[in-house]
């Protein structure tokens, strides 16, 4: 989905969050240079959690790092070294690292299709399948929550 709206960005915060949740050491990248949805996501919770003193779960988010031209072999294709370093830093100290792609083909999604154990693909589901509203009451890791409620929500305790 070219122009988003699938719930790309959505659906890779909700499964890092989850995984952290569940006592994973997860790492996160976003491949979309330009809009860069996850990592705002992840820098506006991060803000919230500081400025009403919550700890929240959430992963551990890196942006790509900059390379110089300079600094590669001849015919090293510059995205393909920003991603491996970026992986490579998370690789030894995380249990899972989640890359959130853009939804248009780019170097940088081929690389991470071609890194990953896992890719999970959301799509917009027909107009349709839509006409029923979800129920108020969700299963998080088998407990029934309640709309509004955020499990593992809690105040901060430190400074």
């Amino acid at each position: 989905n070219e122009k988003g709206g699938s719930g790309k960005s959505t659906t890779s915060m909700h499964i890092s969050t989850a995984l952290v949740r569940m006592g994973h050491r997860v790492g996160a990248l976003d491949l979309d240079l330009r809009q860069r949805s996850l990592g705002r996501y992840i820098e506006n919770r991060k803000a919230f959690c500081n400025a009403q003193g919550l700890d929240l779960a959430m992963p551990d988010y890196r942006d790509l790092p900059e390379i110089e031209r300079g600094d590669l072999a001849e015919g090293e294709n510059l995205f393909d070294r920003r991603i491996s370093t970026a992986v490579a830093a998370l690789d030894g100290e995380k249990d899972f690292i989640l890359i959130d792609c853009p939804g248009s083909h780019t170097r940088l999604s081929q690389v991470a299709h071609s890194l990953a154990d896992t890719l999970i693909t959301p799509v917009s589901a027909p107009k349709t399948a839509r006409s029923s509203a979800p129920p108020s009451i969700v299963k998080w890791y088998g407990r029934p929550v309640r709309s509004g409620h955020r499990p593992g929500c809690r105040r901060s305790t430190g400074s």
